[in-house]
């Protein structure tokens, strides 16, 4: 009797706990505090605070006070800026209420001749042009992207170059109607190298949801999904979960040396042929777990990839089969995109954000993806479902 009874106390409360975990899991938090001159420590209204590539933000009221709620635990970048002061970014890890008094801001000279020569740039919508193609991308998603100030771009080509660099000193306001989202973007730079075939940018961007009728929020999930699977987020995130392995295949990219082609599979897969020689060389992808190029670090919530070559990945969506014969297991079917790297680790977080981004070069999709394909870190499909292929 008193055993049977145990055992129903035991039921019951593993029942409660795990109930307790989604509770637990899905907790959130609220960030709090205030910013201030750095000149004269007097509060400064009207500030934007925000989470960097959320939804998550608000304003500086008259006491220079903020605050944010929602925001489920995780590791953060947090912004602020204001129009005549330098913007402010911190990296803040939220698991509980938590508050940041004195933000110190500091101010700027705006130089406004630039405002003038823009004004008064006759190549201003070449340069428009340019800047829209790489930083909004060539998807079909671009075609529905339209930013409503550009006038607010500073935007410089060195001819002798064919270099053009960019920034703003205000957001740049990006309506997506592809996927539903208003973008307010900060740009700190922009660099496009026309020679050396380079785009590079960096910045802040805050998210809200446009208004639309059920049809229209359909749509837009249909391309959010359509965005998300397949992306670094997505395989970062199922990384972390110890799920990467369902969902996607990564294989080093590296050279083989074989010495003959008897095999008639070797000799469908023959890449470069040196003369007579007996040697040839092919492309060599042999299939890894990710305990082989995943790696803890002492930061909690924070984890590197690293390996001796360049990492190709390939994407299977639910439904499509993972085994490959053997001409396939050499060549990129399914190949979504590849982390060549420029540091020895790439560093990123449980929410799929790569740290260091300046320490990796990726390819295929992954590289071709710009801000028309930018989602905010909250944004998890509802359903795991293959999406239509863009």
């Amino acid at each position: 009797m008193k055993s049977n009874l145990q055992k129903l106390i035991k039921k019951k409360l593993g029942l409660f706990i795990l109930f307790l975990l989604p509770l637990v899991s899905f907790a959130q938090s609220v960030l709090q505090g205030s910013v201030i001159n750095e000149v004269d420590g007097k509060p400064l209204p009207d500030a934007s605070v925000f989470l960097n590539n959320t939804t998550l933000g608000s304003k500086t009221n008259a006491e220079g006070k903020f605050r944010i709620s929602g925001i489920p635990s995780g590791q953060y970048e947090l912004i602020v800026s204001l129009i005549g002061f330098k913007s402010y970014n911190q990296v803040v890890t939220i698991d509980r209420n938590t508050e940041i008094n004195g933000v110190k801001m500091t101010p700027t000279v705006t130089l406004m001749n630039e405002v003038t020569v823009s004004g008064s740039d006759k190549y201003r919508s070449r340069k428009l042009r340019m800047f829209k193609e790489q930083f909004l991308g060539a998807s079909g998603f671009s075609n529905d992207c339209e930013i409503s100030n550009p006038e607010i771009l500073v935007l410089k080509f060195q001819n002798h170059q064919q270099v053009l660099t960019g920034y703003s000193n205000d957001f740049l306001e990006i309506e997506n109607k592809a996927t539903g989202y208003k973008i307010k973007y900060l740009l700190n730079n922009f660099k496009l190298d026309k020679i050396a075939l380079n785009i590079s940018y960096e910045g802040y961007a805050f998210f809200e949801e446009l208004k639309g009728d059920p049809k229209q929020k359909e749509l837009w999930e249909k391309h959010r999904r359509a965005i998300y699977y397949g992306s670094p987020t997505h395989f970062l995130r199922v990384v972390t979960a110890g799920k990467a392995d369902s969902d996607f295949v990564v294989r080093p990219f590296c050279i083989k040396k074989i010495d003959t082609l008897d095999n008639p599979v070797y000799k469908s897969m023959l890449d470069i042929r040196l003369g007579n020689s007996a040697k040839y060389y092919m492309l060599r992808y042999d299939t890894l777990t990710t305990s082989k190029y995943v790696h803890p670090t002492s930061n909690r919530g924070v984890y590197a990839i690293s390996y001796p070559y360049d990492l190709d990945v390939f994407y299977f969506p639910p439904g499509v089969p993972h085994s490959l014969d053997a001409y396939h297991e050499h060549g990129n079917r399914g190949q979504i995109g590849s982390f060549d790297f420029i540091n020895s680790n790439i560093f990123f977080d449980y929410n799929g954000r790569i740290l260091n981004p300046d320490g990796v070069s990726l390819r295929y999709r992954w590289g071709r993806d710009r801000v028309a394909e930018l989602l905010p870190l909250g944004y998890n499909p509802p359903l795991r479902e293959q999406t239509a292929k863009r």
